[in-house]
């Protein structure tokens, strides 16, 4: 995707570098099954409201730029919960947030898509 604004400390163009496009975004969303996030920021943090099934996470990359981060953060009800990440994100499979506990997971978009780049489940 081809831009006129820079996303980095270079200066593209002759373009602004002061860091002004540089945006974050934090999301809440309810839970379900199936949830798809539109991230269009640099920085993108989903926390999901208490997981109360398995969910499935769908992200677009309709406003994507290489090097922007997508987190989320997860917390299980009283029991085990299955995370799958689905369409757009290359991941180290799905991730079982324990009963009660939270757990992270990371991802960096190289371009195609989000490809993750760390997780931490609570001890």
């Amino acid at each position: 995707m081809a831009s006129t604004t820079p996303r980095f400390a270079t200066t593209p163009e002759n373009k602004d570098n002061t860091g002004r496009v540089i945006t974050y975004d934090f999301q809440t969303p309810a839970h379900a099954a199936t949830l798809a996030v539109a991230p269009k920021y640099f920085d993108t943090t989903v926390k999901l409201a208490e997981l109360t099934g398995a969910v499935t996470i769908n992200a677009t990359t309709t406003n994507a730029y290489a090097g922007d981060i997508l987190k989320f953060l997860f917390i299980a009800d009283g029991t085990n919960r299955v995370v799958t990440f689905g369409t757009n994100m290359a991941s180290t499979g799905t991730l079982t947030v324990t009963a009660s506990k939270k757990a992270t997971a990371s991802f960096i978009f190289n371009g195609t898509t989000y490809v993750e780049s760390g997780r931490a489940i609570e001890a």
